[in-house]
């Protein structure tokens, strides 16, 4: 996250009160600048192009017309590198793993209060996956298997494993640069490395593979 940068942010939600909570909670905070907020991804999509282009969305999944769900793939299309938060009262595993599957960047419940939201998106800007610790415990408990002692084989180098179990417990870039002693760079062509082998395109789909791979 570069610092003395406003992120432009939008926010796709339906309940009123909840959309309105969201607006005065980035508000308070300078590097978040409110672009935009609707009601349906219908509506944010017609202002794509229009309207200054998202950083980060805060997105409902439970909306009239396109879901939250269905909505990922297509906002990762028109802009490939925007970041994408769900923000949820389900937490139900197919619902989960839709979200994680179509590219959400984090998934946290309604519940969370503002100022973890705000963490969450400094996360996600950082590189990092934001999920709240009751979605983060159902994904462990779905998929690892207890009774599966061994491994699959991994197609990961000693190094990229090393770097492999750090970016899953959440550390940023440049944190694990300066663990291994090693430039940013070298621990950036690392990371599209191991993202490339594991067939994946952001730090939840990188847990989720991980965890079924038997990597960590």
């Amino acid at each position: 996250m570069q610092k003395n940068r406003e992120f432009n942010v939008w926010i796709v939600e339906d309940d009123v009160m909840f959309k309105e909570s969201l607006e005065d909670l980035m508000n308070v905070y300078n590097e978040f600048n409110l672009v935009h907020s609707v009601d349906s991804v219908e509506k944010a999509i017609q202002v794509f192009g229009v309207k200054e282009k998202p950083d980060i969305i805060l997105q409902d999944i439970g909306l009239p017309g396109l879901s939250g769900i269905e909505a990922i793939s297509i906002y990762k299309k028109l802009y490939p590198e925007v970041f994408i938060i769900i923000l949820t009262i389900f937490d139900d595993d197919e619902r989960v793993f839709d979200a994680i599957k179509a590219g959400a960047d984090g998934y946290l419940l309604k519940r969370t209060p503002g100022t973890e939201i705000v963490n969450g998106m400094k996360q996600v800007l950082n590189g990092g996956a934001s999920i709240s610790p009751p979605i983060a415990k159902k994904m462990m408990r779905m998929l690892v298997n207890p009774s599966t002692k061994k491994k699959t084989e991994s197609v990961l180098t000693d190094r990229e494993l090393v770097i492999l179990k750090y970016l899953v417990d959440g550390l940023t870039i440049n944190a694990v640069a300066e663990k291994l002693i090693i430039s940013r760079h070298t621990v950036d062509t690392h990371t599209k490395n191991i993202y490339r082998k594991l067939h994946v395109h952001n730090r939840i789909n990188l847990v989720s593979v991980a965890l079924k791979k038997g990597l960590i």
